[in-house]
């Protein structure tokens, strides 16, 4: 999975696009960017600070988890894909 794929996949999963950025960074959004050193960077994005920072050595591994995290919080939040 790579970023595309990603934000390919937040509209199946009910997430809006403004909340997530993937292959990228935006103010106020969980943010899926690939850094300096060729890491990739999960992160939320507010006045300029990166919190809640994770550190993958890939694309597919960060995009990937970030899918599972998000799915995993729709769940919770008691998301019905039955429709």
């Amino acid at each position: 999975m790579n970023a595309s794929e990603l934000a390919a996949s937040l509209p199946l999963l009910g997430i809006p696009d403004r909340m997530v950025v993937a292959g990228g960074s935006a103010e106020f959004a969980v943010c899926v960017d690939e850094a300096e050193d060729s890491c990739w960077e999960i992160y939320y994005l507010e006045r300029g600070q990166k919190n809640d920072l994770m550190r993958f050595s890939s694309e597919q591994q960060a995009c990937c988890y970030l899918l599972g995290r998000l799915s995993y919080s729709q769940i919770l939040a008691g998301l019905d894909w039955s429709n």
